[in-house]
C-alpha cells in the first residue's frame, strides 16, 4: 500500500466503503484507513448518510492511519484550506512526527500516552450535541494527554485525569483540522457507540445539526405504558406529548410542558397533528388496527412486541409503512435486558463456539390474575404474551432459517383464565441447532432464564442465579442461599442480582455480575435513544425493524398451528 513511488493522495490511501452515490444535501465523506476492522465504521457512516465518495469530491476527509503520512500531509492541509474538514482519528495522531504541520494546524500538541483503562467521556464546552444520547459508553483504551491546546480549538469531548479535564476530540474552525485520539484498539474501533461519536464529530465539523424534537403519542393501558413513558421522558429529542391509556383525569394546567396531556379517544391521538410518532402498547390483538391507523395518519410507529398475531398482518403493516416512507419499529422486549445483551455479545465473540442448544424459561408457580394478558383471545395465548421475548432472543442468537416448530400446551390448574398453564415450543434450525422455549405458571423450581450450549462451552443467564445455592466457582466463593425456606423465585423474574455464567470446555468458569436496575439493566432507554437518533439525526435504526419482528410472529403462528394439530411439526411461513 505504501511501497514504490508516492502516488497522489486519492489513489495512495483510499479505503473504499461502498459505491458512491450523490444525494443533494447529503455530506460526502472520504474515509482513509489501513486499519483492520475499519469497514464497520465505514458501513455505519454510509448508513447514516455520511458518504462515501472519492477524495477529490469529498465534503470531509476522515483519516485513521497507524503510520506516518509522509508528504501526503501537505495535500491534507491544502484540502483543509479549501474548507474541506480534515479529521484525524485513532492512531493517526500518534503516528505523526512532532514537527508535523498537521499537528501545528490542529492546535493540539500531543503529549504522553496513558496505559489502557476504562474511560469516562464527558461533553466539552462545544460538545453537547456530540454526546447527546451517547448512553453509558466507557471505552477501555489508552489515550494521549495533550501538552498544549490552542485557545481557538473547540474542546468537544473531555476526559478527567489528574485533577484536570483534557480533550480527546477537538475541532479548529480556523484551520479546518480536527483530532480524535480514541479508536486505536480493535475493540473501540469496532464499537457502534464509537461509530456514533465519530459520525457526530463529522456532522459538527460540517455544520450539520439535529432536527427539532419529535412529538410522541403513547397509546396503551396503564400497565403497558409505564416503561415506555419512563424511556421517553429520559430521551433528548423525543417529547411525550399525548397519552391515552385509560388512566384517570388530565394533567393540571400548571403542569403543561412537563406532563403529557391525556387523550380519551385513541383515534384523536393517532390523528393528532402535533405528533410525529405513535407508540402502540395496546393489547396484542389490537396492534394491527392501531398501528395501521397511525401509519395511515402519517405517523412513524413503534409497536410493543409481538408486532401482531399473524404474518399476513405483519406484511400488511410493513407494506403500509413502506408506501408512506414511514418508520415502523418494534420495541425489542427480549433483547432489551442487560443480561441478554451481555450474553449475546459473548456468543458473538465466540466465547462458546457455535450455539447448538438453547433453553429459555419464563414463569414459575403463579396464579394468573386474570388481566387481558391471561385471555387467549386478546393476548394470543401464553406463548404469544410471555414467550415472544424468548423467541426473539433465540432467533437473534442463531442466524439460520427455522426448519420446523413443534409446540404443546397443558391446561390442568388455572381454569379461571383461558391461557394455557404450561407451554413448550421447540425449534430446529437449518444448521441442526435446536431451541426450547418454556412458559409456565406451574413450575415451582427456579430455572435459568436462558442457557446456551455451544461447541466450546455454555453460557447461563439467570436473574436469580446469585440468590440461589451455587457450588464454588473459580473466581469467587459460592453464594449462600438467602431464599432458604421460601418459595423459589420464578425463573426469569428479576428477584435477585442478575448473573451471567460462562463455563468453557477447558474447565474455566467465569461469572459476570450484571446491574439489577438503572439504565444498564433496562433497555427501554437504549431503544428510545436509538429511535431519537434516527428521527432527529438520521442515524440508521438497526435491529428494530419489521423483518426480525415478522420472524418472531411466524414462529409463534407456527406454534399455534402445531398446538392445534396435536404437536405436529409446522414450517413457519
Amino acid at each position: 500500500m505504501y511501497g514504490g513511488s508516492a502516488p497522489s493522495f486519492s489513489t495512495r490511501m483510499t479505503a473504499r466503503v461502498g459505491k458512491t452515490t450523490r444525494v443533494p444535501g447529503v455530506p460526502r465523506i472520504h474515509l482513509v484507513s489501513n486499519l483492520p476492522g475499519v469497514n464497520a465504521l465505514g458501513d455505519h457512516l454510509r448508513a447514516a448518510g455520511l458518504g462515501p465518495t472519492s477524495a477529490r469530491s469529498a465534503d470531509a476527509l476522515l483519516v485513521l492511519i497507524d503510520r506516518p503520512l509522509d508528504h501526503v500531509e501537505q495535500e491534507l492541509l491544502d484540502r483543509a484550506r479549501q474548507s474541506v474538514p480534515v479529521l484525524l482519528a485513532g492512531p493517526t495522531v500518534r503516528a505523526l512526527p512532532a514537527d508535523s504541520p498537521l499537528v501545528e494546524a490542529s492546535g493540539l500538541i500531543p503529549g504522553r500516552a496513558t496505559p489502557p483503562y476504562e474511560l469516562r467521556l464527558q461533553a466539552g464546552p462545544q460538545g453537547g450535541a456530540i454526546m447527546a444520547r451517547s448512553g453509558d459508553f466507557r471505552p477501555r483504551e489508552s489515550w494521549v494527554i495533550p501538552e498544549k491546546v490552542a485557545d481557538d480549538v473547540e474542546r468537544l469531548l473531555l476526559i478527567r485525569h489528574e485533577m484536570g479535564d483534557h480533550p480527546v476530540c477537538t475541532w479548529r474552525p480556523a484551520t479546518g483540522l480536527g483530532m480524535f485520539t480514541l479508536g486505536t484498539g480493535a475493540g473501540v474501533l469496532g464499537d457502534a457507540a464509537y461509530h456514533r461519536l465519530v459520525g457526530r464529530w463529522l456532522r459538527h465539523c460540517l455544520g450539520v445539526h439535529d432536527g427539532p424534537p419529535v412529538g410522541v403519542g403513547l397509546l396503551g393501558t396503564p400497565d403497558t405504558t409505564t416503561a415506555h413513558q419512563a424511556g421517553l421522558d429520559a430521551t433528548e429529542g423525543l417529547e411525550l406529548t399525548a397519552l391515552c391509556d385509560g388512566g384517570p383525569g388530565r394533567a393540571p394546567a400548571h403542569a403543561a410542558g412537563r406532563l403529557p396531556r391525556r387523550v380519551e379517544d385513541p383515534d384523536d391521538l393517532v390523528n393528532d397533528p402535533e405528533l410525529g410518532v405513535v407508540v402502540v402498547a395496546t393489547p396484542t390483538h389490537t396492534h394491527l388496527e392501531w398501528a395501521g391507523r397511525a401509519l395511515e395518519a402519517g405517523k412513524h410507529v413503534v409497536v410493543q412486541a409481538p408486532l401482531c398475531l399473524a404474518t399476513p398482518d405483519a406484511d400488511q403493516l410493513a407494506e403500509l409503512a413502506a408506501e408512506r416512507s414511514l418508520l415502523l419499529a418494534v420495541y425489542p422486549e427480549g433483547r432489551a435486558d442487560a443480561g441478554y445483551r451481555a450474553l449475546h455479545a459473548a456468543v458473538g465473540r465466540g466465547a462458546i463456539g457455535e450455539p447448538l442448544r438453547l433453553d429459555v424459561h419464563r414463569g414459575g408457580l403463579r396464579r394468573p390474575v386474570g388481566t387481558w394478558r391471561d385471555d387467549e383471545r386478546i393476548s394470543g395465548g401464553q406463548l404469544y404474551d410471555r414467550g415472544a421475548a424468548g423467541v426473539e432472543q433465540v432467533l437473534a442468537l442463531v442466524d439460520e432459517p427455522v426448519e420446523w416448530v413443534i409446540a404443546s400446551e397443558l391446561k390442568r390448574v388455572w381454569y379461571h383464565v383461558s391461557n394455557a398453564d404450561h407451554s413448550r415450543l421447540l425449534l430446529r434450525f437449518a444448521n441442526g441447532a435446536q431451541a426450547q422455549v418454556t412458559v409456565s405458571d406451574l413450575a415451582v423450581a427456579a430455572r435459568p432464564s436462558l442457557e446456551v450450549l455451544g461447541s466450546e462451552g455454555t453460557l447461563i443467564l439467570d436473574d436469580a442465579l446469585a440468590a440461589a445455592n451455587l457450588e464454588p466457582l473459580d473466581d469467587g466463593p459460592a453464594v449462600t442461599g438467602r431464599h432458604a425456606g421460601r418459595r423459589a423465585a420464578p425463573a426469569g423474574d428479576a428477584s435477585g442480582p442478575a448473573s451471567l455464567l460462562l463455563a468453557t470446555h477447558d474447565g474455566v468458569r467465569t461469572r459476570y455480575p450484571l446491574p439489577t436496575s438503572g439504565p444498564g439493566r433496562d433497555g427501554t432507554g437504549a431503544f428510545y435513544r436509538d429511535l431519537a437518533d434516527s428521527l432527529v439525526s438520521g442515524w440508521p435504526l438497526v435491529g428494530y425493524g419489521v423483518e426480525a419482528a415478522r420472524q418472531v410472529v411466524a414462529v409463534l403462528e407456527a406454534a399455534a398451528r402445531s398446538v392445534a394439530a396435536g404437536g405436529a411439526q409446522v414450517v413457519p411461513l
